[in-house]
């Protein structure tokens, strides 16, 4: 089974491969993770496994008909009623031949209430041959009623030592791997887009620095390395999220009080914030 090959989890991988096996597997699903988690992978190699395919890329490019996946659309992620509503036309009818068939929802936080409703029916009375994947990385954010309707499992991380042997095995330079560790603990995710993105290390590099000048009071030297980016609001949110990751590796009073800033700002770059003042407006209370 494909789904073995997943780092970790090794209890919930065997409920669902077992519940698989005996025909009990709920045809409703939601997978919790923290983003970086892997929760997107892991639905991927279940639906492989629930349609008895051997290539999950197959699947991730559309060449396979018995699985369909759903993403939010534009900077949001929303996810719109009129996907759903196609979706639900799509598997309206039951596979002729009998063949298992399997609905991916990614980020399912990013329905709307109507998106969400025109899917509530479809869960209710779910088609024997439909399992429905719903995938999340804020599980607080998803309706109740959803919630009810599906067998809900929450990722973990994986041990240190499942962290080194997956990065062993891609032949990565473990020295690298253990100083992300100390910032990112074992979210295989997060450390892999380091690893493999100069300009991710370096945004990553940037809020390193920049704890250090909080613990320093440097108002003035935050605001500058803050400050590349004026024009790039979806950097600035990596490197709010970077220096969140390293405030709870370093728990003290001011990182305590520098997580609630970081919160604020978070919440501010998902509006249409003048981005310039707010970054200056960030240094100054970061510091205090």
């Amino acid at each position: 089974m494909l789904l073995n090959s997943f780092t970790g989890n090794r209890n919930i991988k065997e409920s669902l491969l077992g519940a698989l096996a005996s025909g009990r597997l709920s045809h409703g699903l939601l997978l919790c993770g923290e983003k970086g988690m892997g929760v997107n992978e892991f639905a991927w190699l279940l639906a492989a496994d629930i349609i008895g395919a051997d290539d999950v890329q197959s699947l991730k490019d559309g060449k396979n008909p018995l699985v369909q996946s759903v993403k939010g659309e534009g900077a949001s992620g929303l996810i719109r009623v009129d996907r759903i509503r196609q979706l639900n036309e799509n598997v309206s009818y039951s596979s002729i031949s009998g063949e298992k068939r399997v609905v991916i929802i990614h980020n399912c936080e990013n329905f709307n209430a109507n998106s969400a409703n025109a899917l509530l029916k479809n869960l209710e009375e779910p088609k024997n041959d439909t399992t429905y994947i719903l995938t999340t990385n804020n599980p607080r954010a998803i309706m109740a009623t959803i919630r009810s309707r599906c067998g809900v499992y929450t990722l973990s991380a994986p041990s240190k030592e499942e962290v080194a042997a997956y990065f062993l095995r891609k032949k990565a330079d473990m020295s690298a791997v253990n100083s992300l560790m100390d910032i990112y603990g074992e979210n295989i995710g997060k450390i892999e887009n380091a690893l493999n993105s100069e300009k991710r290390y370096g945004i990553l590099q940037n809020a390193v620095a920049v704890f250090n000048m909080i613990r320093a009071k440097d108002t003035y030297g935050i605001a500058k390395s803050c400050y590349v980016y004026v024009k790039a609001k979806d950097d600035f949110r990596l490197f709010l999220d970077d220096l969140r990751d390293i405030c709870h590796r370093n728990l003290s009073d001011s990182s305590v009080k520098a997580i609630e800033v970081i919160h604020r700002y978070r919440g501010l770059m998902e509006t249409n914030v003048n981005l310039n003042l707010a970054l200056e407006n960030f240094a100054v209370e970061i510091s205090r």
